[in-house]
């Protein structure tokens, strides 16, 4: 069974090239994907966009967007691509082998991709349910921005290879809204900060550890609401106490 494509959108992440934003805009028309989202405040010429496209612009949706939240408001799944190397508080590894039946159930789908310097920076890839490694050599691992679009629109493309069987985690749908788990993730932070929770630790390495276990959990939105009312909770006895301190961020 291969992916609904048109329901998985390449999402770049301030991009600074517009040559490598054109092969990204053919990658996507080549593979049949919903869209291609750029997050940008640069304003890239279109006659540019058309020429480095080769004119496959008017084949599929472009559109650009002033922050990740903006491109990300109707996605219900996040992945990410990245060839760092992971603490185990990152989100887990799907090998790109096979990346099509995990999108298979036609939920929305973003796939991110960092900026050419960069790559994702870590509030990017704390978005991300799960991230991606395209199986590059080690002596040369970093691959061109459009190239790698264009790797995973493949994956997504092709039918699920013979011999490998069934990905190696067994994924549910997400059961809320990505835009609504970031807001939650936020809201936590905001919360643990004020309270100074955990003790002497960074409140930012807490949240990401939550993160990673409610990721795994796939709470809906009345689960999240119901959690979120346990750290406003704790945030207002905290008050009480006398140990919140509102100015912390």
């Amino acid at each position: 069974m291969t992916a609904p494509r048109d329901q998985v959108h390449v999402v770049l992440c301030n991009p600074s090239d517009v040559r490598n934003v054109g092969g990204a805009i053919r990658g996507v028309a080549n593979f049949g994907l919903g869209s291609l989202r750029v997050v940008t405040q640069t304003l890239f010429d279109p006659g540019d966009l058309r020429a480095y496209s080769s004119e496959s612009i008017d084949a599929m949706t472009f559109a650009t967007y002033p922050d990740l939240d903006a491109a990300l408001a109707d996605i219900e799944r996040v992945v990410g691509t990245s060839r760092r190397t992971h603490t185990d508080d990152a989100a887990p590894e799907w090998p790109a082998a096979g990346l099509a039946a995990r999108v298979a159930d036609g939920v929305p789908t973003a796939i991110l991709f960092g900026n050419e310097r960069t790559g994702l920076l870590r509030g990017e890839l704390d978005r991300c349910a799960a991230w991606v490694q395209i199986p590059t050599d080690e002596r040369f691992a970093s691959m061109n921005l459009a190239h790698a679009v264009a790797c995973v629109g493949y994956e997504l493309a092709r039918p699920d290879p013979v011999g490998l069987g069934p990905p190696r985690i067994a994924d549910d749908a997400p059961r809320s809204p990505a835009v609504a788990r970031e807001a939650f993730f936020r809201r936590v932070l905001e919360h643990v900060s004020a309270v100074g929770y955990p003790p002497g630790r960074n409140p930012e390495h807490f949240v990401r550890r939550l993160r990673k276990v409610l990721e795994r959990a796939n709470p809906n939105a009345q689960e999240l609401s119901l959690l979120g009312g346990v750290f406003a909770e704790l945030r207002r006895l905290g008050h009480l106490a006398g140990v919140v301190n509102e100015e912390r961020p």
